[in-house]
């Protein structure tokens, strides 16, 4: 399983949940360039493969067409997406009737479970339009990525943003070095310089630094996968920081709906509470139910009983 995320700023706390799987992108480089694309755009570059790895002090030759870029809402707009074909997806097309998208960030290695894959998949399934699902790669390899990504109900952050920093063996086929991305990706602990400018041009037009899967990882504190996050379009608001994968299940999902569609945020109340301990409850009413027949003399004191004879026979065995 892989390492804790490295970042240049401080460790994340620990994640609470022992089933998650920790967040492993390769180590990455304690700034990046802050230089900006050129106003003229360039052709893009020949990839013999998309590989992450961003080179410091370098200018980018490539702006992507501003469809990729150009986007009213302030977080959206920090994205390069590509869909399930694996085209770059233009954003005003793509999330014009969207009221919620849900960020994904997601990983499989072997023996890992598809639950959260397949909830997030039929979740998305019910609302196609309303609802856009983004899913966050923490994938080791290209290969996870392109499985995980390819012909699924949701789209995908670009994996060439420099957030693995791994180079794999050169093979015939594939050159040695990593490839430089295309753009100029804000990384973990890179200073958002960019934040406010949509104050100013609220419609979206400006080209501003996109953000990398790790920077996301990194400013939402998400250290382990699956982890799921729940943004409201029309306000610009998270509803819910690592939300429960039970909110998308079969008697669930619906009540989620209507409250994240309308901007509300989805809280664990007393019932969950109760169903996510139902088995340890259930246990404790037993137990206080044995031990009130006991002391009433309707149940055996069985428990006392075979205490009694294992300490009889194994603790003060007769020599």
């Amino acid at each position: 399983m892989p390492s804790t995320l490295d970042t240049p700023a401080d460790s994340l706390p620990t994640p609470n949940s022992p089933s998650q799987k920790t967040v492993s992108f390769d180590e990455s480089p304690s700034s990046s360039s802050s230089a900006l694309p050129s106003e003229t755009n360039a052709p893009r570059p020949t990839a013999k493969r998309r590989r992450s790895s961003l080179k410091q002090g370098s200018a980018m030759p490539y702006r992507p067409p501003k469809e990729t870029y150009s986007h009213p809402d302030p977080l959206i707009r920090r994205l390069r997406l590509r869909d399930g074909y694996g085209n770059e997806v233009d954003l005003v097309k793509e999330f014009r009737e969207a009221k919620v998208v849900l960020f994904f960030f997601g990983a499989t290695w072997p023996g890992s479970v598809r639950e959260p894959f397949d909830l997030v998949s039929t979740f998305a399934r019910r609302h196609p339009h309303q609802c856009k699902v983004v899913y966050v790669s923490v994938d080791s390899g290209e290969a996870s990525y392109d499985a995980n990504t390819r012909q699924q109900p949701w789209l995908a952050m670009e994996w060439n943003d420099g957030s693995n920093m791994s180079t794999p063996l050169p093979t015939p086929d594939t050159p040695a070095e990593p490839q430089t991305p295309f753009e100029p990706f804000l990384l973990a602990g890179d200073p958002d310089l960019e934040d406010e400018v949509h104050h100013s041009d609220p419609k979206g037009e400006l080209y501003l630094r996109p953000y990398s899967r790790v920077y996301l990882a990194d400013t939402w504190n998400v250290l382990g996968v699956p982890n799921l996050l729940v943004y409201h379009l029309p306000s610009a608001k998270i509803l819910n920081h690592h939300a429960r994968f039970e909110f998308l299940k079969e008697g669930k999902a619906e009540q989620a709906w209507e409250k994240w569609s309308k901007g509300e945020k989805v809280e664990y109340g007393v019932a969950d509470f109760i169903y996510a301990l139902r088995w340890t409850l259930g246990f404790a009413v037993v137990a206080i139910a044995y031990m009130v027949g006991v002391r009433q003399g309707v149940v055996p004191d069985v428990v006392s009983d075979v205490s009694e004879s294992l300490t009889r026979n194994y603790l003060f065995k007769p020599q």
